[in-house]
This record gives C-alpha cells, sequence and structure tokens, in this order.
C-alpha cells in the first residue's frame, strides 16, 4: 500500500505533464505569465489554463479523437493519481475553456517550445556556421459555417453550400532541427509572401533561409539583406527566362554574380512605402547544377542568392542546401497527415487558428523526442520516423505518467528513445511513386447542391 501511496503523491505533482521531457519545453509558469501578459484574469475554475491547453494537446497527439475522448483521459488521469475529479465528462466546458484562452496563449506555447529546443540543439549543427530556415506554405479545409466562410473563404472551383472554407498558412522550419518557432495564418485567398513576412521578427542577423521559386524576388532578397541575413531561392519568372549566362561576372563554369536592378511598378505584396525604400540595385548570384536521374532527362536548376562569396559558400554545398530544401514538404506532411491536421474540427475562426497552433506544438514536442533519441543512439535525425515515435509514445506514455519521480521511469524513457532510435526509415534515391489510390472509394454521388435543397428532393 505505500508503494501506491507513493505513485499517487508523485502523480499529484507530476499535474499533467507525462513525460519529464514535457515539464522542461511546456512549463506552467511560462504560460501562466503569458495570460497575465495578454489581460486575462480567471477564478478558480474546473478547467484552469495549464489543464485545458493540456487537454487540447492530448487531443491532438491523438489524431481523429474528439474533445469527448480528451477530457475522458485527462479525468481518467485525474482519477488515477488519487485526485478529486471535480470537472465534468461533459466536454462542454473544456471547449468553453478552449475560447476563453487567449489565441496569444497559444502562440506563446509554440515560441516557447520552439526555443528551447532550439536552445537545447545549440550550434551543433550549422550550415558553414549559420543557422538555416527552410520556409513553405500550405493550406487546411474546416467545417463549412458561415462564421468560417466569412473568416477565411474557400476555392473558386467550389460551389456555394458544397465546399469547404480553407485557411493559407506559411511556417519556416529549423534545417537542423526540424522545430517551428511560429506560423501565419491567414484567408485562402491570402498571399503567401505577406504571410511569410509576419515571421520576419524571429530571424536573426546572420541567419539564411531556403524556400522555392515563389519566395525568390528581388524585394524579398533585398529586405532579407537589409536584416543581415540572407536568401536562397530557386529562380523565378522572367529573370529565369531571361537570364544570359554568358553575361555577368564569372565565379566558376556555372556559377555568375548579376547586379539587378529594381522592377517596376510596386508588388502587391508590399506598400508603396517599402517598395521606395529598397535599394535602387542588387548584387546577386547565380548558380546553375543539373540532376541526374537514371531513366529520365537531365534538369536543370538555377538558383539565387545573396551568399556572394564562392570559397566560404562553394557551388557544390550551396546545391546541397537547396536539395534539402525538400525536406519541408516531409515535414509539412508530418503535420497535415500525421497530426491530421488538414481537416480542422473548430467551428470558429479563433478555435481554428488556435487549433493549427496546437498541431505545431504538438509537432514540435515529437521532434524533440527524435533529436534526444538521434543524439543519445547516433542516429540521423533526418531519418527517423515521426509517425513511428508517435506511436511509441502513445504506448510508453502511460506507464511514464504511473512511475513518474522513480528509477522505473528513467528505464521506460531510455528504452523509449532506444526504440524511436531503431526506426531509421531506408535511404530510397530517386524514388518514383504515382500519386494515384489503389483501394476504391465507396461510390457515393458528389454533393452538387448544398445539402438543404438536396434534402429537400429527396423528401419530394
Amino acid at each position: 500500500m505505500a508503494s501506491i501511496t507513493h505513485f499517487r503523491e508523485v502523480l499529484k505533482e507530476q499535474g499533467f505533464q507525462r513525460t519529464k521531457f514535457l515539464g522542461e519545453y511546456l512549463r506552467q509558469e511560462d504560460l501562466t505569465a503569458a495570460m497575465a501578459t495578454a489581460g486575462c484574469h480567471w477564478r478558480e475554475r474546473l478547467w484552469p489554463p495549464m489543464q485545458t491547453i493540456w487537454t487540447f494537446l492530448v487531443q491532438v497527439l491523438h489524431p481523429g479523437w474528439p474533445c469527448r475522448a480528451a477530457v475522458a483521459e485527462v479525468l481518467a488521469e485525474q482519477a488515477a493519481a488519487g485526485i478529486f475529479v471535480k470537472a465534468s465528462a461533459d466536454p462542454s466546458a473544456y471547449c468553453q475553456a478552449r475560447e476563453h484562452v487567449p489565441l496569444s496563449v497559444y502562440a506563446h506555447a509554440l515560441r516557447t517550445v520552439g526555443q528551447t529546443f532550439q536552445t537545447k540543439v545549440g550550434d551543433a549543427y550549422r550550415w558553414c556556421g549559420r543557422r538555416v530556415w527552410v520556409v513553405d506554405g500550405s493550406s487546411c479545409s474546416m467545417p463549412d459555417t458561415p462564421e468560417l466562410q466569412e473568416a477565411f473563404g474557400q476555392p473558386d472551383g467550389q460551389k456555394k453550400g458544397c465546399g469547404f472554407p480553407v485557411a493559407r498558412l506559411v511556417a519556416m522550419f529549423c534545417w537542423a532541427s526540424g522545430a517551428v518557432l511560429d506560423v501565419a495564418i491567414g484567408p485562402y485567398r491570402s498571399n503567401e509572401l505577406s504571410l511569410w513576412r509576419r515571421l520576419w521578427d524571429h530571424l536573426q542577423a546572420g541567419d539564411v533561409v531556403v524556400g522555392d521559386r515563389f519566395y525568390g524576388a528581388y524585394a524579398d532578397l533585398a529586405q532579407l539583406a537589409a536584416r543581415g541575413c540572407d536568401g536562397l531561392f530557386r529562380l523565378r519568372g522572367a529573370r529565369a527566362r531571361t537570364l544570359d549566362f554568358r553575361k555577368g561576372k564569372r565565379l566558376g563554369k556555372e556559377d555568375r554574380l548579376f547586379v539587378w536592378s529594381r522592377s517596376t511598378p510596386c508588388p502587391r505584396t508590399i506598400s508603396a512605402e517599402e517598395f521606395a525604400s529598397l535599394p535602387p540595385s542588387l548584387t546577386v548570384r547565380v548558380l546553375r547544377f543539373h540532376t541526374q536521374v537514371k531513366g529520365f532527362r537531365s534538369r536543370t536548376i538555377m538558383v539565387v542568392t545573396t551568399l556572394l562569396d564562392p570559397v566560404q559558400y562553394p557551388l557544390e554545398r550551396i546545391a546541397a542546401l537547396y536539395g534539402d530544401r525538400w525536406t519541408v514538404e516531409l515535414r509539412i506532411r508530418d503535420v497535415k497527415t500525421t497530426l491530421r491536421m488538414e481537416v480542422l474540427r473548430g467551428k470558429s475562426p479563433d478555435v481554428v487558428r488556435k487549433e493549427i497552433l496546437m498541431h505545431f506544438v504538438a509537432y514540435d514536442l515529437m521532434r524533440v523526442l527524435m533529436w534526444q533519441a538521434a543524439q543519445e543512439h547516433g542516429r540521423p535525425l533526418h531519418r527517423l520516423s515521426f509517425a513511428g515515435t508517435m506511436e511509441r509514445f502513445h504506448a510508453v506514455a502511460p506507464y511514464l505518467c504511473l512511475f513518474g519521480g522513480t528509477p522505473q521511469a528513467g528505464v521506460l524513457y531510455r528504452l523509449l528513445l532506444s526504440w524511436i532510435a531503431l526506426d531509421v526509415l531506408p535511404n530510397r534515391p530517386n524514388r518514383v511513386e504515382p500519386r494515384a489510390l489503389k483501394r476504391r472509394l465507396k461510390p457515393y454521388d458528389l454533393l452538387t447542391r448544398p445539402r438543404n435543397e438536396m434534402r429537400k428532393l429527396l423528401l419530394r
């Protein structure tokens, strides 16, 4: 009986922190301070902010779980810890508590986890001694409600009443760790460049940003250079079509320096004042390299960058860095497919934004586990399986909670890291797979009219 009492006392001290790593990256005092900064005051509630955010995290970490299942999981933890369960199993109170916690607190939680993660990683993983970010945009859909339609809008190809609102989002992923510090969220018709510029406050002098051809505009390169940062993007538009490699200053066989002039008119993505503040010309470096895939024609890729020193940043290293841009597609797949953020459940714009932020918090915490496993067992971080990490975490987490504070918990945690480290994805260069479904879907008709109209047709 003494041991059971001991376990109950340990669980009371731990609260809702199932694993020891969570307490290091998401602390209650940080969230309390964020609530105070947001000017939010609360009484002693059945669903206090920390318990609400923890329940939200539990729900996100179990893709497909409704609010009812997340509430049942957390209340069961309380009951197992010997804590008197005051909250009702009815999830409506939890849903109200989610709305009560300000959006800024969820954003603060994401920044805190991401920054703490980066501090732990330190300077061990740098490219030419510099921190690298990989930027990309994506989207996710949500329930078809009037409020969400007004806030986010839907694609033009969908009929009114038959489509779903879609949110546009942009995130910058750390090249070394895969961490995300913040995400910009906007309506479907938002411009990705405008959303991306909301994240520039997280950049520090000396950072390098890598992106696809959508981000390589003159204004972006010039504004990044003004911040002391550098960009590496695929060459885009008319500049890519008309560039003459016989001109420019030769740095190597496929390496040239060019002086770009500020184009007119002013782009739609920046204001007239920002456009006027841009320098009239900018020296950029354009590199050209060829990719060879057996059975396919060779492809020529041209990239533009403000990394002008060919000795410090040789072509081969820049080509390899740009090749790593593809990793951002895998990171987005982890969030959208594995964590199922592709279709959200919130019924209001505020909850939808909070749901997106919590998905990225969950993603960062899983990356923490992967990094710890890679460090302890000498595995390549980006080759570890994100889905496998989640599955093993779910298997071990209840027992870590039960044995928390005991030597057995340490044994279980080391065992969890060893299992994660064993799940190394195979190296499959030049893999080609068709984007097609083999299993046939059920032969239901598509909804071509609003649902209320279809109901009336059925009743005739």
